[in-house]
């Protein structure tokens, strides 16, 4: 049975929607609906409940030297106070997590995982990095995410005096009606081309932090039907929908981040595997399609989509979708596909890379 993340008496108090995924209850969306949070996060800012994401402390001699060997872009390079997205693979070659990896001190790392982490990817981390201090954050840290065109803003609002650059972390205070304040480590990244502040505190004070935030006006809570509708709008691939455990680098639209002149585990058994598949985003005439449904091209099936959801500021229905790579795909190519048992036209957007 899933569980109530830290903010789960919030979410009641909100009157939130919520939809087991994986271990926990998460909200889908609050009374006002997703296209307004959706909308909202081009407006103001959003608050996310991030409790999908697993936290990890990783520490000891050498190593940034050691997960350099481990993930697909250099790790050692990176300074203190300084953090990265970074892709994990099987030693097979096949895309395995991607991570957002900060420095907290020389021999010290914080590793955020994608929603779609699972215990063998904890399992494979302590197998391949032996020697190592591997620590779960999960039961003790809360974790939230300010999102949006006005996130800064808000969390200046909120008391954070100084806030950290892009691609950074660093620890703000923040401050609540009454003047207690709370620490909290602030990652700054960018979340579907807007600034994003995915917050790490003591989970004993997450309906304490998350109350200080949600009374800055201009923010508004967040589900993850509108975190779905912004990443497919953006065209976002993520776990476990287009980043599968079966598929190489190039077939989930990470091709472009492989440097084959670096060694890291999984290097040789690329050496010779060919992409199979290319990622598009498609427009469709109506509604949203289902995962799996066939798309066609020139009449003929090319591929699968993969996700898809109706996206309020484009104003029409996108779908990421799975295309074979042998075919020759443009920008406006016409597609078809069923939705709600009727074939209906669509045109390719562009090909996906994240």
């Amino acid at each position: 049975m899933a569980e109530n993340t830290f903010f789960g008496e919030i979410h009641k108090e909100l009157n939130a929607k919520t939809i087991p995924c994986g271990k926990w209850n998460m909200p889908l969306f609050y009374p006002g609906g997703s296209v307004a949070e959706h909308r909202h996060f081009y407006s103001g800012a959003v608050i996310f409940d991030r409790s999908m994401v697993r936290c990890f402390q990783i520490s000891g001699k050498r190593i940034g030297e050691l997960l350099d060997e481990i993930f697909l872009s250099p790790v050692s390079d990176m300074p203190v106070g300084g953090c990265r997205e970074n892709v994990l693979l099987n030693g097979d070659g096949t895309f395995a997590l991607i991570f957002t990896l900060c420095r907290m001190q020389d021999d010290d790392f914080m590793l955020l995982g994608d929603s779609g982490i699972a215990d063998k990817e904890w399992s494979y981390l302590r197998n391949v990095l032996p020697g190592t201090d591997i620590r779960e954050l999960d039961s003790v840290m809360a974790q939230l995410a300010v999102s949006g065109s006005k996130s800064a803003e808000i969390l200046q609002a909120a008391g954070a005096e100084t806030l950290p650059d892009e691609d950074h972390w660093q620890m703000i205070t923040l401050k609540d009606a009454d003047g207690d304040e709370y620490r909290t480590i602030a990652v700054h990244t960018k979340l579907f081309g807007k600034d994003s502040f995915h917050l790490c505190f003591d989970a004993r004070y997450a309906l304490e932090v998350y109350g200080a935030l949600y009374e800055v006006p201009g923010i508004a809570p967040a589900g993850i039907g509108a975190w779905e509708s912004l990443r497919i709008e953006n065209g976002q691939p993520a776990a476990p929908q287009e980043l599968k455990s079966t598929l190489h680098p190039a077939d989930c639209g990470l091709g472009q981040r492989v440097d084959m002149t670096r060694n890291f585990a999984g290097k040789t058994a690329l050496a010779g595997v060919k992409q199979s598949f290319k990622l598009f985003l498609i427009k469709l005439d109506r509604h949203p399609a289902e995962p799996g449904t066939i798309v066609e091209l020139s009449g003929k099936a090319a591929g699968t989509v993969t996700s898809s959801a109706y996206c309020p500021v484009a104003g029409c229905a996108l779908a990421i979708c799975r295309i074979d790579a042998l075919g020759t795909v443009k920008n406006g190519d016409k597609t078809g596909c069923a939705v709600n048992g009727k074939n209906i036209d669509g045109d390719v957007v562009r090909e996906i890379y994240r």
